[in-house]
């Protein structure tokens, strides 16, 4: 038995050992679980009264993935490759008990085991290629083995995880249960106790039909052949590997892929983007928690948009505008809009019907006395907001307007600012409460959307792309093509930049010039925005271009292109442009301060 308090537990259910991984939050397979794991291991191995091992975890999850943060360092043992073929290799049965989201590593530490039993609500899958890698643990050798190259190339291809069941019928599980998922493991460790474990990489049902196998192959490679990153072909080679080579020399083939693919840029710049999400969803602290209000009121018909995310999400709606077509106007919106969904087959009559009970029309303030946020669809209603609702309901600006720095109410004032498809910018006021910040979120996630907390009154996306409009339309001026603007730009998702630019541009032999201007505007009033205390971290800049402005995410975000560049290079090609446009490239001091003692965006992501 280990300590308490330990990433492993070893617990003995009379024959069967159990190893309880509790590394909160997620189980992430960092060097001390991995070195945990690895010595409850040999401890079980070498007590002769255990004859079968159950390995499962406390918390949220089964391991949720490898620790990302370890990537591009060098490697501490055991590297999670040792380690999964160190439980393969054990000559006890082990069973892996799944809960939650198996994840990349987590889903190749459940591979290794001999079988994998999980509960009906968890999720497996190898979502690496997100982040510009492939799984690198066995992964790809193990996994096509089990269910042949089709399905193994659509789950690391795509990188969407897949539900239990789904898992279960095509071969990756071999039982699911509703409940009581300790005890089926233990059931079946005991059925297997004292017989020869069956390894997956000695199972042959995924690649028995060799010519099916050699097919899925062929036309994976067709469909990722002439992209843009570098991840995909190296997928298809390791899971052809799997097929043609030995096991061991299939695990070197795709190590090295790995080790190549992790030094790239595409897959640091996919890994910056990953942080800077999470960063973005981490609350400052002290920041009260917030559940999502559950009866909110939108009050201006022309920004009726959100009304029926918030009815599909279960909310109470209270829509109020006191011009009468113009509210009749946007309940037929959302009436045609439900209309498409049943028609299409999204929803049902009965779950159209259950929403319109929910949606409440009214012509006067007063409907909104019971609203716990309201949206305003313009900045002159917020003091007909202020005198129909009670003290502590949030009031959240949809409009691009100044939330005001002095008058009534403040702490419950702010900005929502849809800031493209998927993301909503929380713009706090210097005297907005917590609670506010906290609930505005709580809705923003409710409804599908990233939610990003800033002080820019102007919003972050906007005024660092207004910028990068502005260097383009310069460039213009002075005798730049919009097709060579576009095709330096493409790369970076930025091509709506330019005016009237033609389709697929190619780069010219001018694309790092070009690119680099405006990139270097961009940059230069991201750092603006940070030297004024208007953004918490370099990161926010980035993730607000990426998740709502097209910006490339696999390019990181204009703060990762200024570091990648590097601050003193920087500071000088901003000081030579900006002889000609002080306004856009005069270096902001932040960036100046960077360059004059080496440091780095990167350095303020803590």
């Amino acid at each position: 038995m280990t300590d308490s308090g330990h990433p492993v537990r070893l617990e003995l259910e009379g024959s069967v050992a159990v190893l309880v991984l509790d590394a909160a939050p997620v189980n992430a397979l960092g060097a001390g679980l991995r070195r945990a794991i690895l010595a409850a291991l040999h401890d079980a191995e070498a007590n002769p009264d255990v004859s079968a091992l159950v390995l499962r975890a406390e918390g949220r999850s089964f391991p949720v993935g490898a620790d990302i943060t370890e990537f591009g360092l060098p490697p501490a043992e055991p590297a999670l490759p040792d380690l999964c073929d160190r439980i393969e290799a054990c000559p006890k049965p082990v069973i892996a008990a799944i809960h939650g989201t198996a994840l990349g590593g987590g889903l190749e530490l459940a591979l290794a085991a001999h079988s994998r039993v999980a509960l009906a609500s968890a999720r497996v899958g190898f979502p690496e290629v997100t982040l510009g890698i492939l799984p690198g643990a066995g992964g790809t050798q193990r996994l096509p083995r089990l269910i042949g190259a089709e399905h193994a190339l659509r789950m690391m291809l795509d990188g969407k995880p897949v539900s239990a069941a789904e898992a279960l019928a095509l071969g990756i599980l071999d039982e699911v249960v509703e409940d009581g998922l300790e005890a089926a493991a233990l059931r079946r460790a005991q059925a297997l106790a004292g017989q020869p474990p069956l390894r997956s990489q000695d199972r042959t049902e995924g690649v028995r039909d060799g010519i099916a196998y050699h097919r899925a192959v062929a036309q994976a490679r067709a469909q990722v052949e002439g992209g843009r990153l570098p991840a995909p072909a190296r997928i298809v080679d390791c899971v052809e590997a799997a097929q043609l080579l030995p096991f061991d020399m299939g695990q070197a083939f795709e190590r090295a892929a790995f080790d190549d693919l992790v030094s790239t840029p595409e897959s640091a710049a996919l890994r910056h983007a990953f942080f800077a999400e999470r960063g973005a969803q981490r609350p400052p602290p002290g920041t009260p928690l917030a559940r999502m209000p559950q009866r909110i009121g939108i009050f201006g018909a022309r920004t009726a948009d959100l009304a029926l995310p918030a009815l599909m999400a279960g909310l109470d709606v209270v829509l109020v505008d006191p011009n009468r077509p113009l509210l009749v106007e946007a309940l037929e919106r959302i009436a045609t809009a439900q209309e498409r969904q049943v028609t299409e087959g999204q929803i049902q009559p009965a779950v159209r019907d259950a929403q319109w009970a929910r949606l409440s029309p009214a012509l006067g303030a007063a409907a909104l006395a019971e609203c716990e946020l309201v949206l305003l669809g313009e900045a002159g209603f917020l003091a007909e907001a202020m005198e129909a609702t009670a003290a502590g309901t949030t009031l959240a600006l949809i409009v691009r307007a100044e939330v005001a720095e002095s008058g009534a109410r403040l702490a419950d004032v702010l900005g929502f600012r849809p800031a493209g498809r998927r993301l909503i910018e929380v713009v706090a006021g210097p005297q907005t409460s917590g609670m506010a910040q906290a609930r505005a979120i709580a809705l923003a996630r409710g409804l599908g959307m990233e939610a990003l907390r800033c002080a820019a009154p102007g919003g972050i996306g906007a005024r660092v792309m207004v910028r990068g409009r502005a260097a383009v339309a310069y460039m213009l001026a002075q005798g730049e093509t919009p097709a060579a603007l576009a095709g330096a730009l493409a790369d970076y998702g930025l091509q709506s930049l330019v005016p009237e630019a033609p389709e697929n541009a190619p780069p010219t032999p001018a694309a790092a010039r070009l690119a680099g201007r405006v990139l270097g505007a961009m940059a230069n009033e991201g750092a603006r925005l940070l030297g004024g205390g208007l953004v918490a971290r370099p990161s926010d800049v980035d993730f607000a271009l990426l998740a709502g402005s097209g910006f490339a995410r696999w390019q990181g975000g204009p703060m990762f292109w200024a570091d990648r560049r590097g601050p003193i290079l920087l500071r000088h090609d901003l000081e030579r442009w900006a002889e000609e446009r002080p306004d856009l490239w005069s270096p902001a001091p932040l960036i100046a301060e960077l360059g004059a003692r080496g440091g780095h965006f990167a350095d303020r992501n803590g």
